[in-house]
């Protein structure tokens, strides 16, 4: 059975045709359930943060470089509206893994960090919030100059789990927050 030219465009037509209303009904689905409303950003909900850890100069490296990435500016008043302050900050090491025959040990870095928060220059609003990240590094006491470069690269990598672990929790409750407001 030969299919001729102008079935042919028929059917391309058609196929044109369904793929278009498919892709507009799923147009108004996003649309009908808000998800062009969504942000990703902090900036949508604060604007000013205090941030003082300069007992940890990295660490507040970071949690000013990821601010300013989502759109809220570091400010040195008190008045803020969210203030952080590091309550306490400990790296603990620990042996993991010792292989004898080939001199070889894995030990694991274990970074613990407590911020206090405050909201709009409000103390009595204080709280803590802790986090915790773990890294391991390798030692062969061969390379032991590429190993406290391992390890530096570990804690900085550490410094920035922590980070972005306190800013996606921070994003989830003043998310939380002005949805039930």
């Amino acid at each position: 059975m030969l299919q001729s030219p102008l079935r042919n465009t028929i059917v391309k037509s058609f196929l044109r045709l369904r793929s278009l209303l498919l892709f507009v009904a799923t147009l108004a689905m996003a649309s009908g359930c808000g998800f062009y409303l969504r942000t990703t950003t902090l900036g949508t909900y604060i604007s000013t943060v205090n941030i003082d850890i300069s007992k940890s100069p990295g660490l507040e490296k970071e949690l000013k470089h990821v601010f300013s990435l989502n759109g809220v500016s570091v400010s040195d008043s008190e008045s803020a509206e969210l203030s952080i302050r590091l309550k306490e900050s400990s790296v603990q090491k620990s042996t993991s893994l010792v292989v004898p025959r080939e001199g070889l040990q894995e030990y694991e870095l274990i970074l613990q960090v407590t911020f206090t928060l405050w909201f709009d220059g409000d103390k009595a609003t204080e709280e803590d919030v802790s986090f915790t990240k773990a890294g391991r590094v390798r030692v062969h006491p061969n390379q032991l100059l590429s190993t406290s470069t391992e390890e530096q690269t570990v804690r900085t990598e550490l410094i920035q789990g922590v980070v972005d672990d306190f800013v996606h929790d921070l994003y989830l409750r003043l998310a939380r927050e002005q949805k039930t407001e």
